[in-house]
């Protein structure tokens, strides 16, 4: 019998917090193509292997160290294994169930404020987007501007460049693709807000990805330093965009995108230097958490988003 929807327990060695993921989603402004619900889990439609699929991400268990998390997959047609092995992949990079955190906690023992972090945001990990193109797409969108205005400008990316699919009687956006972003036409992108010299680098980093100059998966088997050079090189690649690509898109654990102004912000505060640190600033504290930097960015980025809720 042909089944189209299918449930798939997600392992993960404790601690794990599903609460903290779903609070940090809600209030990201990388959060776009997302439904977030405290109750009903993170729903994301996907092209997998071709076909669009929505999947559920759900926790069963509020307990830290027993989490019971499971991925569903909805399609309108039969969903075979292959679909299933990509959604559980998409899940576990998503959630990044496959970096265990126990050394990641032992940097909090000699560190006051990462300590007091780990305690308040026990079991949150770095949450990834859904690939490293849309990473790399929501980055060049996001630079240089304020936030609440480039996630203005993503919705209206998607209205303008996206499509949406049918499943289950509801519709849901889906990302564009390379090839369907460069159909776009850059006069049209201009109305929408999008400057000419933004325009221009979203059309260059999608047209080296659609021809293979840009491939996400060879830049993965990099040594850090050398992809952020090997990123950098493409216009409207700059270091900051680079470090935030392979922390959001390719799960690097020990990149910090050092000059961004919450980063910084969150690091002055912590530190007592009563200002925003500088970009030296920035990695020059997070010299002692090597190869768990984009870890403490994270925790970092949640710390702002707290601050801001409690703010209002």
């Amino acid at each position: 019998m042909a089944r189209n929807r299918v449930t798939l327990p997600l392992p993960v060695d404790p601690p794990f917090s599903f609460r903290w993921a779903m609070e940090y989603l809600s209030s990201s402004p990388s959060t776009v193509l997302e439904n977030v619900d405290p109750h009903a889990g993170l729903q994301r439609v996907l092209y997998l292997h071709g076909r669009p699929v929505l999947l559920v991400l759900r926790s069963a268990s509020e307990d830290v160290e027993h989490p019971a998390l499971f991925v569903e997959m909805h399609s309108e047609r039969k969903i075979s294994r292959a679909i299933c092995d990509a959604g559980l992949q998409w899940a576990r990079n998503m959630l990044n169930l496959d970096q265990n955190p126990h050394d990641f906690l032992k940097l909090g023992k000699r560190d006051a404020p990462l300590r007091q972090l780990q305690e308040q945001f026990r079991g949150m990990r770095p949450v990834r987007l859904a690939s490293p193109y849309e990473s790399l797409i929501w980055a060049i969108i996001g630079q240089q501007i304020h936030v609440a205005f480039a996630r203005r400008l993503k919705y209206r990316f998607l209205e303008h460049c996206g499509n949406q699919v049918q499943i289950d009687g509801h519709r849901y956006p889906v990302f564009p693709g390379p090839e369907q972003v460069l159909r776009a036409d850059p006069q049209e992108l201009a109305a929408l807000q999008f400057s000419r010299q933004k325009s221009a680098y979203i059309a260059a980093v999608s047209a080296a990805v659609a021809d293979g100059l840009l491939n996400f998966e060879a830049i993965s088997a990099l040594p850090q330093e050398q992809a952020i050079i090997h990123l950098t090189k493409f216009r409207g690649i700059g270091r900051w965009t680079a470090e935030y690509v392979l922390m959001r898109g390719l799960g690097y654990s020990d990149c910090i995108p050092a000059a961004d102004i919450g980063l910084r912000k969150a690091a002055g505060e912590l530190y007592g230097l009563g200002r925003a640190a500088s970009e030296k600033e920035v990695r020059d504290i997070t010299e002692p958490f090597q190869g768990w930097r984009s870890w403490v960015a994270f925790y970092w980025w949640m710390a702002l988003q707290q601050n801001n809720q409690s703010a209002k």
